[in-house]
């Protein structure tokens, strides 16, 4: 095999690597937002559709989407995560986003003490780099 072979060989090989270590990451850190988004409950909320904002989270690739969804459940959303996770290619982007109008409310203001004092996103995305440490480590030979 020539120099030029293994080099190509070495480039397509780390490059699978990144792109399994990505699509880790994105699924770890999406999966664990959306779980930790609080779904109110029926005894002290009445009326409310419990787990419409868990079940809100949508992803993308390279744009983010900007409507909301009516109930659908958090496998749906998971499975919308894995999905884009596994598309995504290159220098793609990946969004996760909700767009119902507490979402901010429950992340920033408090709106959800008992559940997610913390928010939902802030916390998962402080434990980013430990993620992507522990996915990256695991992708190794």
């Amino acid at each position: 095999m020539s120099f030029a072979a293994d080099v190509g060989k070495f480039a397509t090989g780390a490059v699978s690597k990144v792109e399994r270590t990505r699509r880790a990451v994105v699924l770890e850190l999406f999966g664990a937002i959306i779980k930790s988004t609080p779904v109110s409950d029926p005894e002290t909320s009445p009326g409310a559709i419990h787990g419409r904002l868990r079940s809100n989270w949508q992803s993308s690739i390279n744009s983010p989407l900007t409507g909301e969804l009516p109930m659908r459940g958090e496998a749906a959303a998971l499975g919308e995560a894995q999905a884009a996770a596994a598309a995504a290619k290159g220098d793609d982007t990946v969004y996760l986003r909700n767009n119902l109008p507490y979402a901010a409310r429950i992340e920033f203001d408090g709106w959800s003490h008992q559940k997610a004092p913390a928010g939902m996103m802030r916390i998962n995305v402080a434990r980013f780099r430990r993620i992507l440490e522990s996915k990256a480590r695991e992708g190794r030979p």
